[in-house]
């Protein structure tokens, strides 16, 4: 690549005032670009023929020796970039520069970001869920900091406006993990087209997303919800009007539809989105083959499930539009209500969202006996440590009824009962409390011989 600079001043960008800016004329590859310094001086003050500041005007030695630091300036800024092995372009040296000599009228970070949003849904793969969540992460950092240029995006920032989540809005661990994700995103991006010099997020370790409880039916909960779902009882459910003026709702179909389409994840294990575009066209012999429309680092996992009696029973086979289900699956937000209320009306007393259906299928499956390697290709997740944190929960189970053990070594504790002899009165047995259940015992008395029956 071929490389140089020198001082040259654009003699026709003269202001009202009369002067021009000082300037380094950058050549790559027999390209050029002029990179203003900050500093302007009179138009005849400069040697337009020689390239050079004239000598004997007011302030010529400073002048002079401020256009030598920049020069420097410039040349170690393509020296460094030359040495990290990246290409040299004069976007990158003019952010560099102006960054570090705080002449920028730094790019807004916002803008940016819009941008690259607007570009990403009209030309990736990357899901609308996806974005919106980026868009939800760009509108609480608005609201911390309505104006913010690229190159304010510092390591201190970043640290003050996760500790402002944590502690001010008294979000979760994982909320200040979404955070992390968001900017590391699009600064990583600012960092490789060089608008900006450093990348905060070689001191900032973004980690992983806290395990939380989740929240999961039981194999009995799922049943009930089933013979509710075959019986079309929420056919007739109303929604009562909330006023004179308003009217009764019927909502019965709604909520049918949404059980369903709960229903199929619960046994397929899919996410909502995956359901959401789930077609006849993905059922090939006996199986759910669909590419996942999450993905990670840009790569999308094609699953196959086994489609089993349940799961079959759920599925619309006569619909002319190739469509698995008689009604579209809503919108996460509306489903997560309907839930709610189907929850209500079907006794479960869980917090229960359209995202536990998949956690129910993979502690069921698990705790149904299938290995843990299985439950995580069926879930399609790219690595089995994300799959173990329901292998534990699993555990906690069987933790939780072998504590049944250690309830019986309490009543093994308890006071003894003991057995007299009705004719002389002396003990003839004695044994703990909870020993035993029930029974009758022949039982003979030491002391005089006398045989008799004890019923427990």
């Amino acid at each position: 690549m071929n490389i140089t600079f020198n001082f040259e001043c654009k003699t026709d960008y003269v202001s009202k005032d009369g002067t021009i800016p000082l300037s380094l004329r950058i050549c790559i590859n027999r390209k050029n670009n002029y990179l203003k310094l900050g500093r302007r001086i009179k138009s005849e003050h400069y040697d337009a023929a020689n390239k050079k500041v004239k000598s004997g005007i007011n302030g010529y030695t400073q002048i002079t020796s401020f256009i030598k630091r920049q020069e420097v300036r410039v040349d170690t800024i393509i020296a460094d970039l030359e040495k990290q092995g990246e290409e040299v372009t004069f976007k990158k040296i003019e952010s560099i520069y102006k960054s570090d000599t705080g002449k920028t009228q730094a790019l807004d970070f916002f803008e940016y970001v819009k941008e690259v949003i607007e570009y990403e849904r009209e030309n990736t793969d990357i899901s609308n869920d996806t974005l919106d969540n980026y868009c939800n992460q760009f509108d609480k950092l608005q609201k911390y900091c309505p104006k913010l240029t690229v190159h304010q995006l510092s390591v201190e920032f970043i640290e003050k406006y996760l500790h402002y989540i944590k502690h001010t809005l008294k979000h979760s661990d994982n909320s200040v993990f979404h955070a992390k994700v968001f900017l590391r995103k699009y600064l990583l991006r600012l960092h490789k087209k060089g608008l900006i010099k450093d990348y905060p997020f070689t001191e900032i370790k973004v980690g992983k997303p806290h395990l939380v409880n989740v929240e999961y039916l039981e194999p009995e909960e799922i049943t009930r919800l089933h013979d509710i779902y075959e019986s079309k009882s929420l056919l007739e459910h109303v929604k009562k009007a909330s006023s004179k003026h308003a009217r009764d709702f019927h909502v019965g179909e709604r909520y049918q539809s949404t059980l369903q389409h709960f229903l199929t994840a619960c046994y397929c294990g899919l996410r909502h989105s995956d359901i959401k575009t789930l077609t006849r066209s993905h059922i090939k012999e006996d199986f759910i083959v669909k590419q996942m429309i999450k993905g990670r680092l840009g790569k999308r996992k094609t699953v196959r499930i086994p489609v089993r009696k349940r799961l079959y029973s759920l599925f619309n086979w006569e619909n002319s539009s190739g469509l698995l289900f008689e009604n579209s699956v809503q919108e996460n937000g509306t489903t997560n209500n309907y839930l709610k209320e189907i929850m209500q009306l079907a006794g479960i007393n869980k917090h229960i969202t359209f995202h536990c259906a998949r956690h129910t299928f993979a502690i069921t499956s698990l705790i149904l006996g299938l290995k843990l390697e299985v439950v995580s290709d069926i879930l399609g997740h790219s690595e089995i440590s994300t799959t173990q944190r329901y292998a534990r929960i699993v555990d906690r189970l069987r933790e939780k009824e072998m504590d049944k053990w250690d309830q019986l070594v309490k009543e093994e504790l308890g006071d003894n009962t003991k057995i007299s002899c009705p004719d002389c009165d002396d003990v003839v047995l004695e044994y703990k409390n909870g020993l035993f259940v029930s029974g009758n015992f022949t039982l003979s008395c030491q002391s005089c011989s006398h045989q008799f029956m004890y019923q427990l």
